[in-house]
């Protein structure tokens, strides 16, 4: 095998004529596709970090909602407690007004059944003592002089 300089020659020129082809025929609408992918991937890539950022707001923003209504949901119940202990207080002292009204109450009662027990016991004191000194004089003695004695005789006792 012989390597003739013609040869060399024409294979150098068939190499760079088909460079040249390759380069105009493929290597342009080759390279604009290329460059037309990385646009959309920078163009998504830039997409996508503002659409990273927008959510980053977003759960800032949520962040801030929650942390109000978390303060706002302790201050309620707060509030809640505060009413609940001021009406507590309020039917405990109803009840404590209502007590001690039914024990005057009842001490009045008292009083007045005592009174009327006394009186029921002078009285009854009154007509076994007239009983008592009509036996014992064998005549008649009349009630209203016994029960004016008997109430002389509680007065001078007290």
């Amino acid at each position: 095998m012989d390597l003739h300089p013609v040869d060399i020659l024409i294979n150098i020129i068939n190499i760079v004529v088909l460079f040249i082809l390759l380069r105009i025929i493929l290597w342009k609408p080759v390279y604009r596709l290329l460059s037309e992918r990385a646009a959309r991937v920078r163009k998504e890539l830039d997409d996508s970090q503002q659409t990273l950022l927008e959510a980053d707001a977003i759960k800032r923003e949520y962040s801030e909602n929650l942390a109000g209504i978390e303060a706002r949901g302790r201050s309620m119940m707060r509030e809640s407690q505060i009413k609940a202990t001021e009406e507590a207080d309020e039917i405990l002292g109803d009840a404590r007004e209502k007590a001690k009204a039914m024990i005057t109450e009842a001490r009045e009662r008292i009083a007045e059944e005592k009174e009327r027990a006394i009186d029921n016991a002078r009285r009854e004191v009154a007509q076994l003592a007239t009983d008592m000194a009509a036996r014992i004089l064998k005549r008649e003695v009349m009630p209203d002089d016994s029960i004016s004695a008997v109430d002389d005789f509680f007065n001078e006792s007290r």
